[in-house]
Order: structure tokens, then sequence, then C-alpha cells
């Protein structure tokens, strides 16, 4: 008993060690964040975000990049708010999965997003009707590129930056975001999600460059489901990504613990929460992606 007990207590002290050390590096999950109050989780269990309560509206204006096989969190914005959300996403397996979810709903079948936990779209056909996807990919280049395929068994996202060494690709249109926003009609936007397999870093730095006006940013930072394959300099990249949000004049107001963040733009940050609370919110990392 006592050499399990010793080996418990060894171990728990090991993860502090490395979380206090983290933490003087600036990469740990929770560095740098300044928590704000009110805070929603729309969408599925490993595709869903945080938003700000009070952010949205029906005036709203959302950019959900990146679609996969699941955009519960997409479908859920237009469903609660009554928003318009333009889905961006350049692949055949977003495409499809955006058509074969629209077909359903208009028939009234049900149909779940099927990653992690099934998650039943709650969506209607009129409201399904404020989505438009656009079938182009975002990056810090306008052009063609190559769309790398995943090296993981089920995975269906492709990537121009991660998954090189699988050698399979698909050649697909990109452009920057500013320039995509400019041919929608669009100066300003509301929220921007960004799950693009690696790409995130160079989408921000475009983002910054542009000087585009965005009210907040959800980026998920894939490079961490694919840690053995990139080490941990991984953890590096997302704090100088951060940092460089941070100096553009934005708060990290939520991130879990897999490093899925939520940027405020400072003004709008004061203004939500300023805003009286009913409910206290929820804790850091208290979701599983």
């Amino acid at each position: 008993m006592s050499g399990t007990s010793d080996g418990a207590h060894l171990s728990s002290l090991s993860t502090r060690l490395k979380s206090g050390a983290r933490r003087l590096l600036g990469i740990h999950s929770q560095s740098s964040v300044d928590p704000l109050p009110g805070l929603d989780w729309l969408g599925s269990e490993i595709h869903g975000y945080f938003v700000p309560a009070g952010l949205l509206d029906a005036s709203s204006i959302c950019y959900c990049v990146g679609a996969g096989d699941d955009i519960t969190f997409d479908t859920e914005l237009a469903r609660i708010y009554g928003c318009r959300v333009w889905v961006v996403d350049p692949t055949p397996e977003g495409r499809e999965h955006f058509n074969r979810v629209g077909e359903a709903v208009r028939r009234g079948e049900s149909i779940s997003a099927c990653t992690g936990a099934p998650f039943e779209y709650r969506i209607s056909a009129e409201r399904f009707e404020l989505l438009r996807y656009l079938e182009i990919g975002v990056l810090d280049t306008t052009g063609t590129v190559r769309f790398y395929a995943p090296t993981r068994t089920g995975y269906v996202s492709h990537s121009p930056v991660m998954f090189q060494e699988s050698g399979d690709y698909i050649d697909l249109p990109v452009d920057r975001l500013s320039r995509i926003m400019a041919r929608e009609g669009h100066a300003a936007i509301d929220l921007l999600k960004l799950e693009i397999e690696g790409s995130e870093y160079r989408v921000i730095e475009s983002v910054i460059e542009d000087k585009v006006d965005i009210k907040a940013l959800l980026v998920e930072y894939d490079e961490v489901f694919w840690a053995k394959q990139s080490g941990r300099g991984h953890l590096f990249r997302i704090r100088e990504s951060t940092r460089k949000l941070l100096r553009a004049g934005y708060r990290l107001a939520h991130s879990t613990d897999l490093f899925k963040r939520l940027f405020v733009r400072e003004d709008v940050f004061e203004r939500l929460a300023a805003l009286p609370r009913l409910t206290p919110a929820p804790a850091s990392g208290d979701r599983p992606c």
C-alpha cells in the first residue's frame, strides 16, 4: 500500500511541476486567459464552441471556416440567434456533409453528427436557409494550393499545412479572408470560427495584417491533436499566435485544456463583461475538446 501511495504522490507532484513550468513559459492552456462571464456552449461535444452571451443577434454575420463532417456549431448559430452564417470549406467532404444535412432538414428527417457523442441537428428548414456555403479555403494567399489527405483512418479533413507525409492531395482554391469578405459585401463580421487543420496560424496573421474588423474569434489549434507528430513545439507556436492577437487588441476570454480558444476584441469584451448575469460563468476547460 505504501508503494502505491508513494507512486501516486510522485505522479501528482510531477503533474504539478509540469503545470507550473508551463505557466512560467506561458504555454499552459490557461496562460493569458482573462475570463469572460456568461458563455454558452453551442454544438456537439467535439466540434462545439463557447459563445459569449450578448454577442450575437439576428443582425449578426458569422463566418465558420472549416466544415468537415460536423456543422453542428454553424447550424446552432442560425437556429438560436437567427443570424446569417457563412460556412467556408473547399473540400468535397465539407460540401457533401453540408448538402446531406440540408436535404435531411428539408425532408423533416433526423440526422446527426457522429464525431464523438452523436449530436442531432435541431435546425428547422427555414433557419437552415440562413446558412450559405462557400466552396473555397481561407489562407494567407490567393490561388490554388495542395490540400493533403489525413494520415489517420476515419479522419476526413484535408490540410495545406499538415499531413504532407501522406503524399495524397487535391488541389483546391484559397483566398485571404479579407478578399472573401469583400466579395460577399462584408466590411465587418461579428464572429469568426477557424477549424482548419493547422492553417490557423497563417490565417490569423493575415487577419491582423489586413486589419479585418472582427468582434470575436474562435480558434481550434489543431496541432494539439497531432502532438506526437509535431513534437512540443506546437505549444510555443500557440503561445506566439495568442500573443499576436493580444497585441492586436483582443483578449483571450476562454481556453479549454486542449487550447480551443475564444478571443474577444477589447471594446466588445468590456461591453459584454458589464452585462448583468443570471447564471454563473462556466469553469475554464470544462469541455473535453
